[in-house]
């Protein structure tokens, strides 16, 4: 496995007290960086935080709801505070339904859209101006490979990730003299607690049909086999080295091929 080090370093990963995000956060622990886990369950974020704390950094987590932008405010004051910098921020914070158009309750509606995009949104505007002044950074938005697949009842999703994606080419573009990358990553299919809750939709709860229904859309996949967690935590990685410096405004496709 790749050895990545990250000392010293100040991270922030939204949504990080499951699936995807604890993933990433995980492996930044790891590579010896300090994180904050910032999630709307802050008793998961807490369960979280004891699991990562075994490999000695500074872990710490803060309750945020990220489609509240006063909220985004305090938490970059808590982070200066607690940690002095801000390095490097994972937008990784993401909610998901597949339904028609036509059926979706437009409260559901909305709150996909402020959480998926303006969630990110937020983030961004809070947090470069910040890097900019402390001389660099790096920025890693979650997309989804639904960005550039068309499917049917998924249109509000791929809308929000979509809008991620020129969110992140338009901003790296912006603050690339200021010794910042923005950059994006796009999982594809796994099975994250994100992936449960579309899979039960689309069964309508019955969990004898999740199996046959996930491998419907993983056997379309070149490589064979659904995507790790781990996938996508290494390619965040990645993008956040001194390495990558020259990677900035673009698109990370962690999906067996699905895309291109």
């Amino acid at each position: 496995m790749i050895k990545f080090d990250f000392t010293n370093k100040n991270v922030i990963v939204t949504g990080a007290s499951m699936g995807l995000g604890k993933e990433i956060a995980k492996q930044f622990a790891k590579a010896h960086a300090n994180v904050i886990i910032a999630d709307l369950n802050l008793e998961a974020a807490e369960k979280t935080k004891k699991e990562l704390e075994v490999y000695g950094t500074k872990i710490l987590t803060y309750p945020i709801d990220v489609s509240n932008y006063s909220k985004w405010k305090k938490l970059a004051n808590f982070a200066n505070q607690e940690l002095g910098s801000i390095d490097i921020l994972v937008n990784n914070a993401g909610i998901c339904s597949l339904e028609p158009i036509a059926d979706m309750d437009i409260d559901k509606l909305n709150k996909m859209l402020a959480v998926n995009l303006n969630g990110t949104i937020y983030g961004c505007k809070t947090i470069l101006p910040i890097m900019k002044k402390q001389g660099g950074g790096r920025v890693v938005n979650m997309s989804s490979i639904a960005s550039k697949l068309a499917s049917a009842n998924g249109s509000i999703y791929s809308v929000t990730k979509a809008g991620v994606l020129e969110l992140t080419a338009c901003l790296g573009r912006e603050y690339a003299k200021d010794n910042i990358t923005v950059n994006c990553v796009l999982p594809g299919i796994i099975r994250t607690p994100l992936w449960e809750g579309m899979l039960d939709t689309m069964t309508k709860g019955d969990n004898s049909k999740k199996d046959t229904t996930f491998t419907t859309y993983t056997d379309t996949i070149p490589t064979g086999r659904p995507q790790d967690p781990i996938d996508i935590a290494m390619a965040t990685l990645f993008l956040c080295t001194e390495e990558a410096y020259n990677i900035n405004c673009q698109n990370l496709a962690v999906d067996g091929g699905h895309t291109f």
